[in-house]
């Protein structure tokens, strides 16, 4: 038992030399380069861009060129005074001629264009806020799972350093067993227990993996090894709930909501700005081979105003309809803002109470520690048990897993706080 567990420890160490380790910095730095959800995002606020780009083409003219050659059937009459004057023919329309025509059209007065314009742009701010969300979201992702690693990773070591003492216990009870000091019930016992905490480090180093494998996904590449992350590397400049409220008003995520609250009054004014007239002006320039008897340049500037009096109740229903969605959008915003309360009040808890955690773990160990000693002497003594040894070994392990666990769970708290609150 022993040589093989040196063995598998050796080829533990032998293989994380050899992997790709990676900090939680470097990890937060590839995820935010590299992570799909982020990158889908830069494209959405990229396609904002250009609809408004698209809204803001409508303030421009619209120049039209077409050039035609057309068949027809020769229209033409006789006119003249026989016999004293020769009837001459007049041709309305040749039977084949070539036409160019030039059309200008430009809006200098039209509502909705400027609404929609308008709409656009805020689109367009409320996407490049949801990019600062997920940003945030994308880091708090990868914190949680660079730390879920850490604790699967600390559970491997936690164990395997329990196996280590029951291995060099087993070793104590077999040369007690055969110098007739113990009974075969004691050396069985120990040989049941390594068994059982072998196979709980089998499914945690399968955890681990677990672990690393979702991490690699949010990473981009694969990742082998988790380090260490210092402590108090979590900075909290604020504690006070009332400037943390503050700060949360301020997140991106609501920053990106209010926008959508401002582009739902504006869907309502767009919908409105349809019963105002519009201004358009018009030029028309066109040459024909048509006749020889018309001018061949044609040329006519319009002013036009244009008014849809009456469309059925399309129009009406329209407002209704973009209100309903203003009362949507509030409502949402107020559900949010409410649920990031909540989130703010609970993690703050969570904070106090792993906090505490942490100091009843500390105790713990020190009175497991104790505990382990005094049950090894009591049974190098032979007035103690082996089930008491390994009992303060199990006690040891959880008293050693709490801690951690504790720890790490303080860490990922603090850093639900940030994200709560929009601190990267």
């Amino acid at each position: 038992m022993g040589k093989s567990f040196k063995r598998a420890w050796c080829f533990t160490l032998l293989s994380l030399v050899l992997s790709f380790g990676i900090s939680l910095e470097e990890a937060e730095r590839k995820a935010l380069a590299g992570f799909y959800e982020i990158k889908n995002q830069v494209l959405e606020v990229r396609k904002k861009e250009i609809e408004g780009k698209e809204k803001f083409s409508s303030f421009l003219p619209t120049i039209n060129f077409e050039a035609s050659y057309n068949f027809a059937r020769e229209q033409s009459f006789s006119f003249g005074f026989p016999p004293l004057v020769t009837p001459q023919e007049f041709i309305f329309i040749k039977d084949r001629f070539p036409k160019y025509t030039l059309t200008l059209s430009q809006n200098l007065f039209s509502l909705p264009a400027i609404r929609e314009y308008r709409l656009a742009r805020i689109e367009e701010e409320s996407a490049r806020e949801l990019l600062e969300e997920k940003r945030m979201k994308t880091l708090f992702e990868v914190r949680s799972a660079y730390i879920n690693a850490l604790k699967a990773k600390a559970s491997v070591e936690i164990l395997e350093s329990q196996l280590e003492m029951i291995n060099a216990h087993l070793r104590d009870v077999k040369s007690m067993y055969e110098e007739g000091l113990v009974t075969f019930k004691d050396l069985l016992e120990t040989q049941v227990k390594a068994h059982e905490v072998q196979e709980k480090l089998t499914k945690a180093r399968a955890s681990y993996r677990k672990a690393l494998d979702y991490l690699s996904y949010l990473v981009g590449e694969k990742v082998e090894i988790v380090e260490e992350i210092e402590d108090g590397s979590v900075k909290i400049l604020e504690t006070d709930q009332e400037v943390l409220v503050r700060k949360l008003k301020n997140r991106p995520l609501l920053r990106s909501l209010a926008k959508n609250l401002e582009g739902a009054s504006q869907m309502v004014s767009l919908a409105k700005s349809y019963f105002y007239p519009q201004i358009v002006l018009e030029a028309f320039f066109q040459r024909t081979e048509e006749s020889d008897l018309f001018p061949k340049d044609r040329f006519m500037v319009t002013f036009a105003l244009r008014w849809n009096i009456f469309s059925g109740l399309k129009r009406f229903r329209l407002v209704q309809k973009a209100g309903v969605g203003k009362l949507q959008v509030a409502e949402t915003v107020r559900d949010v803002e409410k649920r990031l309360m909540l989130e703010l009040k609970s993690v703050l808890e969570d904070i106090k109470t792993a906090e505490e955690r942490i100091r009843l773990a500390r105790k713990q160990l020190e009175t497991a520690r104790e505990q382990l000693k005094v049950a090894k002497e009591r049974y190098s003594q032979g007035i103690g048990t082996n089930t008491e040894v390994l009992s303060a070994q199990s006690q040891l392990t959880y008293a050693r897993q709490n801690l951690k666990m504790s720890t790490y769970d303080l860490k990922l708290f603090q850093y639900k706080l940030k994200e709560v609150i929009g601190d990267e």
